[in-house]
């Protein structure tokens, strides 16, 4: 494993998770009640309206200074808020003892991280019509990513929120592909301050799969990355997934593994 290159993704993935969260910060009255905070210079943050580990999760470092996450992730037990730790996946184990305490890992959030240096990239062509979200598009975007990711009614508006860039960085990119006029599939990306072009979540509706839209959205989001100056793309993918196999199309390959951990006992 390159560790610096793979503390590069994870960095690049935390500041586009945090974007999100500060998108919902800025909302009037934080109806949310997001925040971020810090643990030394590490950004942490967490959404009380949200039982998404997406949403609530705590850095560190875990080597040098592990009780400082310990502490965090005690405070905000009632959150079941998280702390990724990365490596080979036969090293990920269910149960890690961290200075005094014991985590366990998240079920279903063990997922790889994926990486490229952009010009190392493989592009195909495509004739999809793909196009940068606009204030008229992110509900379809948000409906369709909603659909795709079984987001409870409760949550959709939440979820809709945290895409809608409020944060005037212009670094969080999100792209709708149209068939026939109609929103079918989307993208975000976030240009990462570190260089990096995280390719985030993306999703298709259910009745317009198989169709290439998600290899579409990955191509054109690459081909975005470059014009703007990027020199690495990364994604995350579970191991066994179709999302993987279209990344290393486009010459993506793993980097490491990524798993949640939750404090279990203190």
């Amino acid at each position: 494993m390159d560790v610096e290159l793979a503390h590069k993704i994870e960095a690049a993935e935390s500041e586009y998770l945090r974007s999100r969260v500060e998108s919902l910060a800025v909302i009037s009255g934080n109806p949310y009640g997001a925040r971020v905070f810090f643990n030394a210079d590490f950004p942490c943050f967490q959404v009380n309206a949200s039982p998404s580990p997406m949403f609530n999760r705590i850095y560190g470092d875990i080597t040098s200074d592990p009780q400082a996450v310990l502490n965090l992730l005690n405070e905000s037990a009632e959150r079941s808020t998280v702390t990724p730790l990365i490596g080979k996946s036969s090293a990920l184990e269910q149960y890690v003892v961290v200075g005094d305490a014991r985590l366990e890992r998240l079920r279903g959030w063990t997922h790889l991280q994926l990486a490229c240096a952009i010009e190392k990239v493989v592009l195909s062509r495509h004739s999809f019509e793909i196009e940068e979200v606009t204030s008229k598009t992110l509900a379809l975007f948000a409906e369709v990513h909603a659909g795709g990711f079984h987001t409870k009614p409760e949550h959709r508006l939440l979820n809709q929120a945290s895409f809608a860039g409020l944060v005037p960085d212009g670094r969080l990119k999100i792209y709708v592909l149209k068939a026939e006029g109609m929103v079918v599939a989307g993208a975000s990306m976030y240009l990462a301050s570190n260089g990096v072009a995280y390719l985030g979540t993306a999703a298709t509706r259910k009745d317009a799969r198989g169709h290439g839209y998600h290899r579409a959205l990955i191509f054109h989001r690459i081909e975005q990355a470059k014009k703007h100056g990027c020199h690495w793309v990364a994604a995350t993918a579970l191991a066994s997934s179709q999302s993987r196999r279209n990344l290393e199309r486009a010459g993506l390959m793993a980097s490491h593994a990524q798993a949640l951990y939750r404090l279990i006992d203190s």
